[in-house]
């Protein structure tokens, strides 16, 4: 009877019963991989409308921008920043030993490297706004409604009107659409920074009338608009996160850090003689390429 049991019993459901033991396996057996793996492929299972050709491109793009690759340069553009800002401002303010003559602010070739600085400055500003313009427009697009297929953009419903536990996504929808604006508005003010750099490209003519006044209202603009939309979005994510209880959401910015931090803590109470107590998420689920 066994065997022809065995026999009446086609290979597909062998192959279903391997999966459900996969899908029922305890997230502790399996790796972070192997479980965004097995998520990503009930998810786009499961979706419907299925995936249009322009949000396969939207995917692979900002998969290719969240990649090892453009997060190494975001590092390096980053210490690259730090650097030639420090070398803008004590141009500056004179804090420098190339010239002196008529003045510390106004002499070459200190005129030549301060203008250097600022354009090389710009630049990097301009690569940030590039890279963080495809995120930018796809939440737009998913905001406003404006994507095909349309997708369900209520709150707690990812780009894709999937549930998620993105702390982004349950941002009530005008707020998400306010920062999203006002970031954007960063974007095209840098790239119009950027524009009035390459017509007024020297030193005289970014410091004389009208080049002074284009180049330095745009550059001004684009660190206003980022430093108000950075701002909103952590007052308004932090804020969530206290109204919920911990674990609710993927790890935010201070949930990456708080391993380190506890880490930290832990070496100096065991130098102090203190026993330290494990911290309940250490290093729970971390995964730097979610955020």
């Amino acid at each position: 009877m066994a065997s022809n049991n065995d026999e009446e019993n086609p290979e597909g459901e062998v192959e279903v019963k391997q999966e459900e033991e996969v899908l029922k396996r305890e997230p502790s057996t399996m790796s972070l991989a192997e479980e965004l793996k097995i998520e990503e492929e009930v998810y786009v299972y499961e979706l419907y409308p299925p995936m249009s050709g322009g949000e396969h491109f939207r995917d692979g793009l900002l998969r290719r921008l969240d990649s090892q690759f453009f997060q190494l340069i975001g590092i390096i553009v980053l210490f690259l920043v730090i650097v030639d800002g420090a070398f803008f401002f004590f141009l500056l303010v004179g804090a420098q030993g190339m010239c002196t003559e008529p003045s510390r602010t106004d002499c070459d070739p200190r005129n030549w490297w301060y203008n250097f600085s600022v354009q090389f400055l710009n630049g990097l500003f301009t690569w940030m706004a590039i890279v963080s313009m495809p995120w930018r427009c796809a939440n737009w697009m998913h905001i406003a409604c404006w994507g095909c297929p349309h997708r369900n953009n209520q709150v707690g419903r990812d780009l894709y009107g999937v549930r998620s536990e993105d702390s982004w996504f349950h941002l009530p929808l005008r707020k998400r659409g306010g920062i999203i604006i006002v970031l954007l508005l960063n974007c095209l003010a840098q790239f119009a920074n950027q524009i009035t750099r390459f017509i007024y490209s020297d030193f005289d003519s970014q410091n004389e009338f009208p080049g002074n006044i284009w180049t330095n209202v745009f550059f001004a603009s684009s660190f206003i608009f980022a430093f108000i939309g950075a701002c909103w979005l952590v007052y308004e994510e932090t804020q969530l996160r206290k109204a919920h209880p911990p674990g609710t959401f993927t790890p935010g910015l201070l949930e990456i850090a708080e391993p380190y931090i506890c880490c930290c803590k832990k070496k100096r109470d065991e130098v102090a003689g203190v026993e330290a107590e494990p911290h309940p998420h250490y290093f729970e689920h971390f995964d730097l390429t979610r955020h």
